[in-house]
């Protein structure tokens, strides 16, 4: 063991190692034998391609051709980008954005015509389609629809609309005998965790209306996730008890099918999101989170037993993309040594692992064990998150020498940071620094109240906890209160610029894609979070007063660190402008920034030249700042 500065520990993670074959996996279904899923693949520019696992043979093989992108940008976000029922594929695509029939050569045949319409949210039925349209053919806001689409057809029209008069809809489900239909919606101001309605109807043949009826769902309710049992039943997730619990309709009322306090279910950012899973015998495949980690396992209705399920993984933690399909489940699966991999077995086991994320993965010896870590902000709340140590099996730092420190800062802000390894972290604990991954105030997993401590405050409670956060491992001895660095994108992003606006806590900060201006996110972003800061902030412009206080760019003569801004050239959630403004304003006050911009980057980077080089810029900025030379 030899000791060197931290920060300059040798690592066996580049930054090209992060994206050479590392494979983001999504959106898993089951048809029969057959496993499939989406894997986006930076090494192809961030292309999304459909795999699928034949079954009787065991090959994985790409299903549509070489340079299809499948990808859906309903909502901006997208997902529910393809569906799959007995050997029958669709997917959307981009840049064209239309749906496809896959042949079986692999060709695609287009089913909806050019131009001015998104789908997303794909269900397949016998014979059509079932998709959420985005319309963006009449200026203004897109005009969101569920629609049914023939598989025949060239639906010049651009879909039958099945439901419409709400601003937004969610992937619908549909009956297994073809009959009836669900369908989620939402109006603005809300987002889909606030309040939502959960509607139900039978399909009718020809051009007749759906007589819809409500479900569930209500002022301050939030509902998701429809499913529909073999008799019929409707599945679903409500808050309605303060937590994402089980519930069921039969026909004559919703009745609760388990209560716990814990969430089953996750925010849903997307259309392909599926987070519990019915299975033949009655009984219910979910996930939860308790304890800071990721729970797995069987629910029995009519006992309300639950069961944890083993699947042979150690140090399982992170559990999503819930099927089931005959007497099989498959989930994703991430360990706390080990990235997302997709395993498929029998309840009863045994499980096997049909794709990684990666290969060649990370050597167990340098992956850092993600820890619970708690503490109490200055409100006396406690707010929760993951610690991870410094970790290499051959250097250490020098002695006396505390690691500095990287705080994470999640987006969304609806979202959270999981416990299952992440190369974006061990790109860092095995250099030497130590990493708090923060789920403040607002953050899922931890129930409605405190996903609501949020409303209002975003700006303040946020700052509150990643400062109080970073001090208290500080405090504890676990970190050197004078090297606290820290970073986030998109509304991490923004936390980030306001965390050095506010306190002089940290010495360097990285917005990726972070916003700068409130009250230009509330005027000039999609249509999707037009209005999430109406509850988050405050409605604008009654209360500009508020986004202007809590705006970084305005406040930038009480920047104390130096300030990192990487920004992507096509963002249309928040664009470029931001980045620019933040810069220039910066730069005026006479402080330490530096902006990069990649032209061909939208919300997120997706190709490996700019996460490559993001990574890059961002270690020597850090070395910089900091005070070390890296590896």
């Amino acid at each position: 063991m030899i000791a060197q500065p931290h920060g300059s520990w040798p690592s066996p993670l580049s930054p090209a190692a992060l994206t050479a074959a590392t494979r983001a996996l999504d959106e898993v279904r089951l048809d029969g034998a057959d496993t499939y899923w989406l894997e986006g693949r930076p090494w192809e520019g961030g292309r999304v391609v459909l795999v699928r696992h034949v079954g009787a043979t065991g090959a994985v093989e790409d299903v549509v051709g070489s340079g299809v992108n499948v990808r859906s940008r309903v909502h901006e976000y997208g997902g529910g980008a393809y569906a799959v029922r007995s050997g029958t594929v669709v997917v959307t695509t981009m840049p064209d954005l239309r749906v496809h029939v896959v042949e079986a050569d692999g060709s695609l045949r287009a089913i909806t015509p050019e131009g001015g319409f998104r789908y997303g949210g794909l269900v397949l039925g016998d014979g059509f389609v079932l998709a959420v349209r985005e319309d963006h053919s009449g200026g203004g806001d897109p005009v969101n629809t569920l629609v049914r689409l023939s598989l025949d057809g060239d639906n010049a029209d651009g879909g039958r609309v099945m439901w419409a008069g709400s601003d937004f809809v969610s992937r619908p489900a549909l009956s297994e005998d073809g009959t009836q239909v669900a369908v989620v919606t939402w109006d603005h101001p809300n987002m889909p965790w606030d309040t939502t309605t959960l509607r139900r109807a039978a399909l009718v043949d020809g051009d007749g209306e759906l007589d819809w009826s409500v479900v569930a769902g209500g002022a301050d309710v939030a509902v998701g996730q429809p499913r529909f049992g073999p008799d019929d039943s409707l599945w679903f997730v409500s808050d309605e008890s303060g937590w994402w619990n089980l519930k069921r309709d039969n026909g004559s009322g919703a009745e609760s099918v388990h209560s716990t306090e814990a969430d089953v279910m996750q925010p849903q950012w997307v259309l392909g999101m599926s987070d519990f899973a019915l299975l033949d015998d009655g009984r219910v495949l979910v996930h939860w989170w308790a304890d800071g980690v990721g729970r797995l396992g069987i629910l029995d209705p009519s006992t309300g037993a639950l069961e944890d399920l083993d699947i042979g993984l150690e140090g399982a933690v992170q559990f999503d993309q819930l099927q089931s399909a005959g007497g099989d489940v498959a989930v994703r699966v991430g360990t706390l040594s080990a990235l997302p991999v997709i395993v498929r077995g029998l309840v009863t086991g045994p499980f096997t692992t049909l794709r990684r994320s990666s290969d060649d993965g990370l050597d167990p010896a340098y992956a850092a064990t993600a820890q619970p870590w708690t503490w109490t902000n200055t409100r006396g709340e406690d707010v929760h998150g993951v610690f991870l140590a410094p970790t290499h099996p051959d250097v250490t730092g020098p002695e006396g020498e505390l690691p500095p420190l990287l705080v994470f800062v999640h987006g969304g802000p609806t979202s959270r940071s999981e416990a299952g390894l992440q190369l974006a972290r061990a790109f860092w604990t095995t250099r030497g620094f130590a990493v708090l991954d923060v789920n403040y105030s607002g953050s899922t997993g931890h129930g409605r109240a405190y996903r609501d401590r949020l409303l209002g405050q975003w700006g303040v409670a946020d700052i509150d906890d990643v400062v109080s956060g970073a001090r208290s491992l500080a405090e504890a001895g676990h970190v050197d209160g004078s090297r606290l660095a820290i970073r986030g994108g998109s509304a991490g992003g923004y936390t980030v610029l306001r965390a050095l606006t506010t306190s002089d806590a940290f010495a360097a900060g990285t917005s990726y894609f972070g916003v700068a201006d409130l009250e230009a996110l509330a005027t000039d972003t999609h249509k999707f979070e037009s209005r999430y800061l109406d509850r988050l902030v405050g409605p604008y412009p009654e209360a500009k007063d508020v986004y202007v206080e809590r705006s970084p760019v305005h406040h930038l003569d009480a920047v104390t660190g130096a300030v990192l801004l990487l920004q992507g050239g096509i963002d249309e959630v928040v664009p470029q402008a931001q980045a620019e403004a933040m810069e220039q304003a910066l730069r005026e006050a006479g402080k330490d920034v530096d902006l990069v911009i990649y032209p061909d980057e939208g919300h997120g980077f997706r190709a490996a030249s700019a996460i490559e080089d993001s990574l890059t810029r961002e270690l020597a900025f850090y070395g910089r700042v900091l005070g070390f030379t890296p590896a």
